[in-house]
């Protein structure tokens, strides 16, 4: 399949949803391995399981009557070793760091979105399709998360490095360029399909080298699920990382556009603070 028109597909239509929801999380994203189908439990429970198995697997030592009547000394009661609580892990400087969390997420108080499985280091290419308008060109390295909402549509996280913060720059730049250019290319592939070319996009959100845009149309099958919907797309760069992060909602799956410029604000002032986290 030729780099320029790489798709990427996250692999949770196994799950029973709606048919313009199913669509779009099956060929929004690239390929998830089927082991990371299920949402993975939060961290901190992890952690609580792994630090009470610690605790029952060392019984504290004890002194036996006989012992003490002797006149020996009674062994020291020993507590169970306490696992350590971990550090959190500070990325490298040009390392992809992690993902957003769950809380971080827009409109995670209705969207309920959960991971599907962990990041996932993906194999670069000379360009990478975002979606319908966007291409990533020259990236070094590049990691993904998925997550789903409750209702099963797909939201994206892809991070990309590069060999220098002049090439990441470069990057974003176009990107910047493709995004406010979107209603064009998207109009074109409505009228190719036979659609009207009813698509409309904005910039809603901007921020030292970071950008937000929202596009509706009545999606062309491919990259998106058809039908009605409102797509996001959230883009930040610092140094040689670029990050991007992007959701739909679907008129199928009884979504209205639920984000406002106020939220776009915030959420770009969220991406650009975890990618200053690598400095």
């Amino acid at each position: 399949m030729p780099t320029t028109s790489r798709r990427r597909v996250l692999l949770i239509a196994a799950v029973p949803v709606l048919a313009g929801a199913a669509l779009a999380t099956a060929q929004f994203t690239s390929a998830f391995a089927a082991d990371d189908l299920q949402a993975a439990a939060p961290r901190t429970t992890a952690r609580a399981v792994t630090t009470a198995a610690a605790g029952a697997a060392t019984p504290a030592a004890t002194a036996t009557p006989a012992e003490a009547s002797a006149g020996t000394p009674a062994a020291t009661v020993t507590p169970p070793p306490v696992a350590a609580k971990p550090k959190a892990v500070t990325p490298k400087p040009g390392q992809a760091p992690a993902p957003l969390a769950v809380q971080e997420l827009p409109n995670q108080a209705k969207a309920g979105w959960k991971p599907i499985g962990s990041p996932k280091n993906r194999t670069v290419a000379p360009s990478s399709s975002l979606n319908e308008c966007a291409t990533v060109h020259n990236a070094t390295g590049w990691q993904q998360q998925g997550w789903a909402s409750s209702a099963k549509t797909p939201a994206i996280q892809d991070t990309f490095t590069f060999a220098t913060p002049a090439d990441a720059e470069r990057a974003r730049q176009m990107l910047d360029s493709q995004l406010d250019g979107c209603q064009a290319a998207l109009r074109e592939a409505q009228t190719k399909q036979g659609l009207a070319p009813d698509a409309t996009s904005a910039s809603t959100a901007t921020r030292t080298a970071a950008g937000a845009w929202l596009y509706q149309w009545t999606a062309v099958p491919g990259m998106s699920a058809p039908g009605s919907q409102t797509h996001h797309v959230y883009l930040a760069q610092d140094g040689a990382l670029l990050t991007v992060l992007q959701y739909s909602d679907l008129a199928s799956a009884g979504q209205g556009n639920s984000a406002t410029p106020a939220s776009d604000a915030a959420l770009l002032t969220t991406l650009a603070g975890s990618l200053a986290l690598t400095r």
